[in-house]
Parts: C-alpha cells; structure tokens; sequence
C-alpha cells in the first residue's frame, strides 16, 4: 500500500487545521467597538481574519476568543472582507489552537450599546442592550419585565426575535432567542450599531492594557 510523503501529511495537517478554524467565531475589538470576524488561518507570528462586512479600518485592536483570551493584533494587509495581522505577543500555537484559558468557553458575545424595544404581552417597553449573541443578549430594562413565556426583542438592525428570560438581577436580564441568530446577523447588526470611526477608547484602553499585562 503507497503511504503518503512527509510533505503530503503535513500539508494535509495544515489544512485540517484551516477548516478547523473557518468554523471558529472570534471578535476584534476596536475603539469604535467590537465586530464579528471568522479565523481563517493562524501561525506563531500573526493571523488571517475575515469579516461578514468591511475590514475595521483601525490598524491596531485586539483580538478576543471565546474563551476571553485576548491578544493585540497589528494590520499587515486587507483586502475585500478579509485581512491579516501581526499578533502583538508571543503566542503559543498548539495553546491558540486548543483554544484553552482560564474561562469556559461560550457563545461569543459583543459588548454593545443600543436601544431595544421589548414586547412581553402586556405593554412594550424599552431597554438598553449590553452584549449581544447568535443565542440571546443581555439586556438592562427599568420596567417589570415578567419572567415567563417568550417576549418579544427588538433591535434596530435586526428582525424581531423571540426570546425567553433565562436569568435576571434586579434590572439585568439575560434572555435566549427562540431561533439562534446567523452569523450574518450578528455581524451586519454590530456593524450598525457601531459606526466606524466612533471610538470608545476607555473601554479599548482597559483591554489593551490587560493583554499588555497578561
């Protein structure tokens, strides 16, 4: 039987690799906010990313997975809906790729601001949006939101969602939509909510500072 050339296997390692990590949801975090984006390739010195909308035109941000590591990234190159950067730090490569922290990994959330209208039945009400995912938001809502049965959820950008209260303290809920978001959708409505060019610099400032420390 013909066994396959050193060559061969590894090529074949790396693109196992690949399609390994086109299915892995990351998130860039910029000054004017944080953005959906898709890990195509990665090695020790820098990484390939693409985005379901434009590249983010800063050329410095942070890279987060879901596990909460975080990691500065530097623009080398971009071009249509994709681009490649150069990690900021010494990266471990079988580490990054067993995506392993000191955080379980969940559904990758943004953190994003905006204003949601909530429908539970009785009365629509308004709240503030917090973080954002294809499986459900977290949201602030001053109002008595009763916890039982689906509700309505709202968002500019985005078609109204069903959702159910899986948890609340005092005014913070967490809800999980009937009918996961796309990642399409995810991206497109982070990309509304957050013009680019808007800088929220505090909060970049806080996490690069943390990766810089870690």
């Amino acid at each position: 039987m013909e066994q396959s050339s050193p060559k061969e296997t590894g090529a074949e390692q790396r693109q196992s690799h690949r399609a390994a990590l086109m299915l892995r949801r990351a998130k860039l975090v910029c000054q004017s906010g944080e953005y959906l984006c898709l890990i195509r390739d990665v090695s020790e010195k820098g990484i390939g990313l693409g985005f379901l909308h434009d590249v983010p035109p800063e050329p410095r941000a942070l890279l987060q997975l879901a596990n909460g590591m975080t990691y500065p990234v530097e623009r080398v190159w971009a071009q249509s809906r994709q681009a490649g950067y150069r990690f900021g730090c010494t990266i471990t490569l079988e580490e990054f790729l067993r995506e392993e922290g000191p955080h379980p990994i969940r559904p990758l959330r943004l953190n994003i601001e905006g204003p949601v209208r909530i429908q539970d039945g009785r009365a629509a009400m308004e709240a503030t949006l917090v973080d954002l995912s294809c499986e459900g938001a977290k949201i602030i809502c001053e109002d008595d939101l009763r916890s039982k049965g689906l509700i309505s959820f709202e968002l500019p950008g985005l078609a109204p969602q069903l959702a159910s209260i899986r948890w609340n303290e005092r005014n913070h809920f967490g809800l999980q939509f009937q009918h996961p978001l796309s990642s399409e959708e995810l991206a497109e409505c982070a990309h509304m909510l957050q013009p680019f060019g808007d800088a929220k610099k505090s909060r970049f400032a806080k996490l690069l500072a943390k990766a810089r420390a870690a």
